[in-house]
C-alpha cells in the first residue's frame, strides 16, 4: 500500500504545484470584497485543520506527523512539505491513508472551483489561460 500511497502523494503534490504555479505566474490571486486571498493562505488554513480534525479524533500519530518538522505556524508551505514526506514515504500506511484521504479531497475541490482545467497551458498569457479555465 505504501507505493500507492507514494503515488497519491505524488499526484496531489503536482496538482497543488500546478495551481500554484498558474495563480504565481499571472499574478492572480481570488478576491473577494477587497480581500486578496492567495493558495498561500488555503494551504495553512488546510494544514491547520488537519492538524485540528487529528487532534479532535485523537489521532495521535497523525498530528505527531503533521508537527515532527516543528509547530506549523513555522512551516513555511505546510502542505507542499507534508506531501512531499508523504511520497517519500515518511508515513506509515495508517497515518498516511488518514491524511491522503483528506488531503485528496480537499486540493481537488480546491482545482474544481478555482483551478484550470487540466490540460490549460501554465503559460502563455491571459488568452490561453481563458480558453483552459473551468466554466
Amino acid at each position: 500500500m505504501a507505493a500507492a500511497h507514494q503515488a497519491q502523494a505524488g499526484r496531489l503534490a503536482e496538482l497543488w504545484h500546478r495551481l500554484a504555479g498558474q495563480h504565481v505566474a499571472l499574478g492572480c490571486s481570488c478576491t473577494m470584497s477587497g480581500i486578496s486571498v492567495t493558495l498561500e493562505d488555503f494551504e495553512r488554513d488546510i494544514a491547520d485543520f488537519l492538524l485540528a480534525e487529528s487532534q479532535r479524533l485523537g489521532q495521535q500519530r497523525v498530528a505527531a506527523f503533521l508537527e515532527s518538522p516543528g509547530p506549523l505556524s513555522g512551516q513555511p508551505q505546510a502542505v507542499r512539505a507534508t506531501l512531499a514526506r508523504l511520497q517519500a514515504g515518511e508515513a506509515d500506511d495508517e497515518v498516511s491513508d488518514w491524511l491522503l484521504t483528506r488531503l485528496t479531497r480537499t486540493i481537488e475541490s480546491y482545482a474544481a472551483l478555482h483551478g484550470p482545467a487540466p490540460e490549460a497551458p501554465l503559460l502563455g498569457g491571459s488568452s490561453a489561460w481563458r480558453k483552459g479555465y473551468r466554466s
